[in-house]
């Protein structure tokens, strides 16, 4: 009953959009959330019962059956931002010069024991006290291991003076015995009406060598340094809008003209799905699955080819470790994996198909009437969404207070679903009413040759002369 007052609704509220194809299919859309304009994330059934290609057939209607506008909520692009990781190093002060202009010493020596290197300090092995007069300081970054990044600035610690501007020389060395310089620079501290003004941090040069030697210009007017700390910046890229995962287990293959291959596993995704990876799911024990990849977007429609990919699941010591999502970044609705004959059939029954997928969201105006429901499944209608700069001029300011809304179960409209089954007897009968007129008019033609034939026969029968 519920269907047919809402299909009278439909009616009802026709006059406004008369030239609307009748759909099919319609969803309630609940809101969760109030806001002024408010956010519908679609499931991949929405694409299932959509008919027209770019879901241009889907509509927001009220309660009265008017049309609602919306538009289509654009992806924001993946957001890069930087992280300091902070390592602390070991600083020594630098010896006293044994005369003005003489080369400077090192306060320790490198020790190589097989692979790895060892740092002593000379003397005594008691780190030495601070010096007033030390020309400069060497840092010690570090063994760094196999790929990690090299840090890419030196943070300075101090005890005082309140303010002070100290200028100073860079040189880097892997051994101690070799330096090259790497520039020069100035850390400083002052106040001003607006607060401290603080310069602590060194720029290292790219790929900075283990020992970096910082020498003052002028000891004089250096701080008393307490420690530094090597700045390696990690770029981290963070996704705004995630991709939805889906869990597609396989099914059987639609009848078709030709044979589908032996062992291969079919995937219904339930609607032509913007798929961006695929992972396939494979039984407990160690397994690997080198397979091909089809796809396509109708049943009808012949497969193509999407690639090649190998997908494992390796079991060692009660753990298991499993292939990477493999990327596919393509519209499909239909997937077909024919395993490598020489690796074995996979077992439909313990094997699956993890999908993840930038399902559309749309945004639509909370007016008319509520409750509001979604239309679907009319393959010849227009694009019905707005831009979305027409619907949400400042879209940037409007995100955080956009509502948000879930769509509930599809019902079919029983009017246009009988009309869309006579629509199919038809085009089935099609066939036939051709070949019958075809027959016809064979028949028509053949019978009118045949008394043509007999009329020439008759008149040239007379009597003979």
């Amino acid at each position: 009953m519920k269907h047919l007052e809402f299909a009278l609704a439909l009616l009802a509220g026709g006059a406004a959009f008369a030239d609307e194809p009748a759909h099919r299919w319609n969803a309630p859309i609940e809101v969760t959330q109030s806001g002024a304009f408010v956010t519908l994330p679609l499931p991949a059934s929405a694409y299932g019962h959509s008919l027209a290609p770019g879901l241009a057939d889907l509509r927001v209607v009220d309660a009265g059956g008017q049309r609602v506008p919306f538009a289509w909520l654009p992806l924001r692009d993946a957001q890069v931002q930087s992280q300091d990781l902070l390592q602390p190093t070991t600083a020594y002060p630098l010896p006293r010069r044994a005369a003005p202009g003489a080369t400077l010493a090192s306060p320790v020596e490198v020790l190589v024991q097989g692979d790895s290197i060892r740092v002593r300090r000379l003397g005594d092995g008691k780190a030495a006290k601070p010096d007033a007069l030390s020309p400069g300081w060497l840092f010690d970054l570090g063994e760094r291991k196999a790929g990690q990044p090299a840090p890419q600035r030196l943070r300075l610690a101090w005890s005082g003076p309140a303010e002070f501007g100290a200028g100073f020389d860079i040189d880097t060395s892997d051994t101690l015995r070799e330096w090259r310089s790497a520039g020069s620079g100035q850390v400083m501290a002052l106040a001003s009406p607006a607060g401290p003004l603080v310069q602590r941090e060194l720029p290292l040069p790219p790929n900075v060598p283990r020992f970096v030697r910082l020498v003052w210009r002028d000891a004089a007017t250096a701080p008393q340094l307490t420690g530094a700390e090597a700045v390696t910046v990690k770029q981290i890229t963070e996704v705004q809008d995630q991709p939805e995962t889906l869990l597609i287990q396989p099914g059987s293959e639609p009848a078709a003209k030709t044979v589908p291959p032996v062992n291969a596993l079919h995937f219904d995704l339930g609607g032509n799905l913007p798929v961006v990876t695929i992972e396939l799911q494979l039984p407990p024990g160690t397994r690997v699955a080198p397979v091909r990849l089809q796809g396509r977007q109708r049943a009808d429609e012949a497969w193509r080819e999407l690639g090649s990919a190998v997908f494992y699941r390796i079991e060692r010591d009660g753990t298991a470790s499993r292939s990477p999502p493999h990327p596919l970044q393509t519209t499909v609705r239909y997937l077909r994996v024919l395993p490598d004959e020489r690796s074995g059939a996979l077992d439909p029954a313990g094997t699956s198909l993890t999908v993840q997928a930038h399902l559309a969201r749309l945004v639509f105006a909370r007016q008319g009437q509520p409750p509001y429901r979604l239309l679907a499944g009319a393959a010849d209608a227009p694009n019905g969404a707005l831009p979305i700069g027409t619907l949400v001029p400042q879209l940037d300011d409007e995100r955080p207070r956009l509502g948000r809304a879930q769509l509930g179960p599809w019902a079919e409209v029983a009017a246009v679903a009988q009309e869309a089954a006579a629509t199919e007897r038809k085009a089935a009968l099609r066939p036939w009413l051709l070949w019958g007129v075809l027959l016809a008019g064979v028949a028509g033609l053949g019978a009118m040759v045949w008394k043509l034939a007999r009329g020439s026969v008759k008149v040239g029968a007379g009597p003979a002369p």
